[in-house]
């Protein structure tokens, strides 16, 4: 019965406007995947950690990223997809379909995830055995447009928004089998809770973090060095 850690770092990051992949970039002196990765080694939670990193990486993460991490639990690095949902289950597909085992999917650009979310995650999931899975969300603050051809075409009700995070929680041995079935398709998903919500399954929730931000553009990554400028995080 293990919490397998998979952390998502094989993107490009293409919308941070830099030739260095956004989950390379240091935040206050230390690359940011280093930053995230470190978070779920110190975790008491966590059995293992898998990172998921794009194609012909693995020398420059291991000598560059991972250098100053002294690792203490299993750590694997997997080659990444085409998606985020390729990248997912390439991580996937190197676990053993045991049905007590859970899996939390994380972005690598969250590089403030607390322990104690972490935890709750895991107790909540450990705790309802019948669910598939929970994520993290937090409320969304501004009112949202659904917009077509530059006009509005509903408001939706702000009291029933909430904005997804990561870590996404799931047993591993119901969430392999919906992979299976659309591994042809993962490009269609943004996250795993929306590929087993399209089979019908309902995805549980806790309450998330408002630090633990997704460093996406230049703005975010401003963001990222004041808190932890501040002590913050």
């Amino acid at each position: 019965m293990k919490n397998i850690a998979l952390i998502v770092a094989a993107g490009s990051g293409n919308r941070m406007g830099t030739n260095i992949k956004k989950q390379y970039l240091k935040l206050a002196g230390q690359p940011m995947l280093a930053r995230t990765v470190l978070l779920f080694e110190k975790s008491k939670n966590i059995d293992e950690i898998i990172i998921v990193i794009p194609q012909g990486d693995e020398q420059f993460v291991k000598k560059e990223i991972l250098k100053d991490i002294t690792f203490t639990k299993p750590i694997r690095l997997v080659d990444g997809g085409s998606n985020r949902g390729e990248s997912v289950y390439n991580g996937l597909k190197t676990l053993q379909n045991n049905g007590k085992d859970i899996v939390l999917i994380h972005d690598g650009a969250r590089p403030f995830i607390h322990e104690s979310l972490i935890e709750r995650l895991i107790k909540f999931l450990r705790e309802n055995p019948k669910e598939i899975g929970v994520i993290p969300v937090i409320k969304v603050k501004d009112t949202i447009k659904i917009v077509k051809e530059d006009t509005v075409i509903k408001t939706p009700p702000r009291t029933d928004l909430y904005a997804a995070q990561t870590p996404q929680c799931f047993y591993v041995s119901k969430l392999l089998p919906i992979f299976k079935k659309v591994e042809k398709e993962l490009n269609r998903f943004t996250d795993e809770s929306s590929l087993v919500e399209a089979f019908g399954y309902k995805v549980k929730t806790v309450i998330g973090d408002e630090f633990n931000i997704k460093i996406t553009t230049p703005q975010d990554l401003i963001i990222g060095e004041f808190l932890l400028k501040e002590g913050l995080v």
